[in-house]
């Protein structure tokens, strides 16, 4: 921490408080759901509304980040998100809920695109790699963190929701008390444009992987408190449950991540999509023997599960051009935008016709759908000896959906600009060597 620019350990601090805040929300409000007798596709509905708010507001934060400042946007989407949060448990309407998770979903993406541009604003080529990997796991703590936070209340009452809105105020405490500036740096990547069209004929499997990654990532967030309390999990256990198998997420991308640096990333996602159908299937069995083979069966579906966009996009940048890089992540995170939109309600549809194990139904046919048309790729394009792809070593990435979450890429190289104010104030912008 001492050789990082003094601004990102106070950033860190905030990014802290607002995850323990939102990994608890995300419990939260399935296991509040299932207490409250609300229908199934109402969870899943509810989660695709602050999919579709996440997307509005990445698109509609960016402009007033650039106009008023990093600190204004993340001071306003926080207090929107204390607010929203303590008024689940004021009133407790699911109607009123869908507008609080819309609204809750603007504010996200406001924050984690504040907070992922200032810390790569603050970072240089030769720290950018171990600011990121901090960040993977300051992320992936504090969600699982918040998870664990469940047991601290009773989730029948208001107490959990005034607590999530604590966090998530406590999160403007440190940028508040320390004088802090912006982001010094202005990175400006000028990506060439590459069509939709384009990129699927050159990279498929990268791009329906991301879409079925965020069908199935924002699913299992969205159904399975839901799923807890139907199959009766007691409180605690639902909070270990999620809680364990969002930390799988560190330790799986690591490795199958080193895994893909050596052979076609294609066959490591086949082999990760059989996996997570067979373990999908043998999760439903385990619940009617023991808590704990459910959580390690459930496990390996998941460190499958939180892996797949990052082994998506990792893919894909392999059929790159370098100047391609940002607008091909663009696309595939409009796509795993749409995903984690249809998927949670779909999820909810199939648990309505099938019961509390319909999650697991949807999560395994989604992941033997994405199997059969990578087998599919895979028949009709061969497979390309590592060397003559050229493969760009594995880069981690965190779990939650993350819209500017290129720019902390250690394989880019930003292009640097300075700007310049002369007196008549027109601005003259010069390129850095």
């Amino acid at each position: 921490m001492r050789s990082l620019p003094a601004t990102l350990p106070i950033l860190f601090v905030c990014e802290i408080s607002f995850l323990l805040g939102h990994g608890l929300i995300m419990t939260l409000l399935g296991v509040r759901m299932s207490i409250e007798g609300f229908p199934s596709q109402m969870a899943g509905l509810l989660m695709s509304s602050f999919s579709l708010g996440f997307v509005l507001g990445s698109y509609a934060l960016e402009k007033r980040i650039r106009s008023v400042g990093h600190i204004r946007v993340f001071s306003a989407c926080a207090g929107l998100l204390a607010v929203t949060a303590m008024l689940h448990g004021l009133w407790v309407n699911p109607w009123a809920w869908l507008a609080w998770r819309l609204i809750g979903g603007v504010a996200t993406a406001g924050m984690l695109m504040v907070m992922e541009s200032w810390v790569s604003g603050e970072s240089t080529n030769e720290n950018r790699g171990r600011v990121l990997a901090l960040y993977m796991i300051i992320s992936t703590l504090s969600l699982a963190g918040g998870q664990w936070l469940l047991n601290f209340g009773d989730p029948a009452g208001p107490a959990l929701f005034s607590l999530v809105g604590m966090l998530f105020a406590l999160s403007l405490v440190p940028l508040s008390i320390v004088r802090i500036h912006g982001p010094r740096q202005a990175h400006d990547f000028q990506p060439q444009k590459i069509r939709l069209k384009a990129l699927f004929k050159r990279a498929p499997v990268g791009l329906v992987g991301a879409f079925t990654a965020g069908m199935m990532v924002q699913a299992f967030f969205a159904m399975t408190p839901f799923y807890g309390q139907e199959i009766g999990l007691t409180t605690g256990e639902t909070a270990r449950f999620m809680a364990i198998t969002t930390m799988v997420a560190l330790f799986a991308q690591w490795g199958l991540g080193r895994l893909s640096d050596y052979i076609d990333r294609r066959k490591v996602i086949l082999g990760m999509a059989v996996m997570m159908t067979i373990s999908g299937a043998f999760v439903s069995m385990m619940v009617r023997i023991d808590f704990w083979m459910l959580v390690v069966a459930a496990c390996f579906h998941t460190a499958m599960l939180h892996t797949l966009y990052a082994l998506s996009l990792a893919h894909t940048n392999d059929w790159l051009e370098p100047g391609e890089v940002v607008a091909a992540n663009a696309k595939l995170m409009i796509w795993y935008g749409i995903g984690s939109i249809i998927g949670p309600f779909t999820a909810s549809l199939v648990m309505r016709l099938v019961g509390p194990d319909g999650l697991w139904v949807f999560l395994g046919g989604a992941s033997l759908a994405l199997a059969a048309f990578v087998a599919l790729r895979l028949r009709r394009r061969p497979g390309v000896p590592v060397e003559e792809v050229e493969q760009e070593p594995f880069v981690a990435v965190p779990t939650l959906e993350t819209p500017h979450f290129a720019e902390l890429d250690p394989r880019l190289e930003p292009t640097q600009l300075e700007f310049h104010f002369e007196e008549g104030g027109d601005e003259v912008q010069e390129e850095a060597a």
